[in-house]
C-alpha cells in the first residue's frame, strides 16, 4: 500500500466507506451493540481523512484543486457529501443517514475507479503547466462541484425521505424505517439542504461571471451552460416547493432524477482545453531532446 499513491487511497477509501456501509445495516437488521454505535461515525472520519489526503496528494500532481476528469469530480463531490453529513452529525444524531451516505460513497469511488477512461493523465501532456489558468475560474469550479455534493446529500435525505413515507403507508411495522428520522424532519432537512446547495451553485456562477464578463472574446463554454441548466433546475423545484405546488414524493422523486442528471453531466464537462490532449512521448519527455 503506497500512501503517496493517489489512487490507491481512493481505492482504500472506498473500502472504509463499504465497510462503514455494511457495518450500519448490520447495526440496523442483526446486531446493536453498544460497543458499535460510534464505530461507523469513527470509521467514517478515518476514511475522510483518507480521502483528503488523496485529493490533495492528487491537487499536487496537477497543480491545482482537483477537477480536471470525470474521476476527480466525482471524488471532490463525494468528498462534500461526506463533509456535508459530517456537518449535519455533529447537528443532530442521524446514524441512518451516515450509512447511506458511506454506501454512496464507496459505490460511486469504486465505479470511477474502475473505468480506465473516468482518470486520464492530462497532466502528462505537451506544454501542461498547472489545471486552472486563473484563480478565479478555480474557485468557480470549486463552489460549483461542491454544491453538486451538497444536492447528492439532498438525494440521500429523498432517498430516506421516500423509504420512512412506504413505511408509513403500509401501516406495518417497518425495521429500516424505525430507524429513520420523522418524515417531516426529513422533508425539513431536504428544503433547507436544496436552499443551501443553490445559493452555493449561485455564489459559484457570479464568480464565473464577473470573470468571464471581463474577457474580451468570451464564448459560452459548455461548463458554463450546464452549470447555468442545473441551477435554472434546482431554482425552479425550489420554486415550486415554495408555492407548494411540488412537494412530498413528488419533491423527493424530482430531486433524485435531478441528482442523476448532475452526475451525468460531469462527462460532458472539460476542465481542459482539448488542444492540449495529446500526451508526452518518452523523446518529448526528454529534455536532452530538446537542446
Amino acid at each position: 500500500m503506497d500512501f503517496n499513491d493517489s489512487r490507491e487511497l481512493l481505492w482504500l477509501v472506498s473500502g472504509i466507506y463499504s465497510f462503514t456501509f455494511f457495518l450500519g445495516l448490520l447495526k440496523t437488521f442483526k446486531l446493536d451493540l453498544p460497543q458499535l454505535r460510534n464505530l461507523s461515525f469513527v470509521l467514517t472520519i478515518i476514511g475522510f481523512a483518507f480521502h483528503t489526503h488523496a485529493l490533495y496528494l492528487r491537487g499536487l500532481e496537477v497543480h491545482g484543486c482537483p477537477l480536471g476528469n470525470t474521476l476527480e469530480r466525482i471524488q471532490f463531490i463525494l468528498w462534500s457529501l461526506i463533509l456535508a453529513f459530517l456537518i449535519v452529525r455533529l447537528l443532530c444524531r442521524l446514524d441512518m443517514l451516515g450509512t447511506f451516505c458511506s454506501g454512496l460513497a464507496s459505490l460511486g469511488g469504486a465505479l470511477v475507479l474502475t473505468l480506465p477512461d473516468c482518470d486520464p493523465n492530462y497532466w502528462l501532456t505537451v506544454n501542461y503547466t498547472k489545471l486552472f489558468s486563473n484563480p478565479w475560474i478555480e474557485l468557480h469550479a470549486s463552489v460549483a462541484i461542491f454544491s453538486y455534493g451538497l444536492f447528492s446529500l439532498l438525494s440521500v435525505v429523498s432517498v430516506m425521505y421516500l423509504i420512512q413515507r412506504k413505511a408509513l403507508l403500509s401501516r406495518k411495522f417497518d425495521k429500516l424505517g424505525s430507524f429513520l428520522p420523522p418524515i417531516q424532519d426529513l422533508e425539513i432537512a431536504a428544503i433547507r439542504l436544496l436552499s443551501i446547495g443553490i445559493l452555493f451553485l449561485t455564489f459559484s456562477i457570479l464568480v464565473g461571471g464577473i470573470h468571464w464578463a471581463n474577457q474580451e472574446n468570451f464564448n459560452l463554454s459548455g461548463k458554463l451552460v450546464v452549470t447555468l441548466f442545473l441551477w435554472i433546475a434546482y431554482s425552479v423545484v425550489f420554486l415550486l416547493h415554495y408555492r407548494q405546488r411540488l412537494y412530498g414524493s413528488k419533491f423527493a422523486k424530482t430531486t433524485i432524477v435531478l441528482f442523476f442528471i448532475t452526475f451525468a453531466s460531469l462527462s460532458l464537462v472539460s476542465t481542459r482545453s482539448q488542444n492540449t490532449n495529446k500526451p508526452l512521448t518518452p523523446e518529448e519527455n526528454n529534455p536532452s531532446n530538446h537542446q
